[in-house]
């Protein structure tokens, strides 16, 4: 995932008023979590060599 847009925005909205900054903010630490999970989830799988496949 790329984080640059969100930066750019973050950037842009400063200037216009006080909510902008801290709601583009607040989606840029989400979409890091999101992230830092969906790596999370992905080094579990690798370590476990398989998903679990219950069929």
């Amino acid at each position: 995932m790329n984080l640059k847009p969100f930066f750019g925005q973050l950037n842009s909205t400063k200037v216009k008023n006080l909510k902008g900054p801290t709601l583009t903010a607040f989606l840029v630490l989400i979409a890091a979590a999101v992230e830092i999970i969906s790596d999370w989830a992905n080094f579990m799988a690798g370590l476990m060599g398989t998903l679990p496949n219950n069929q």
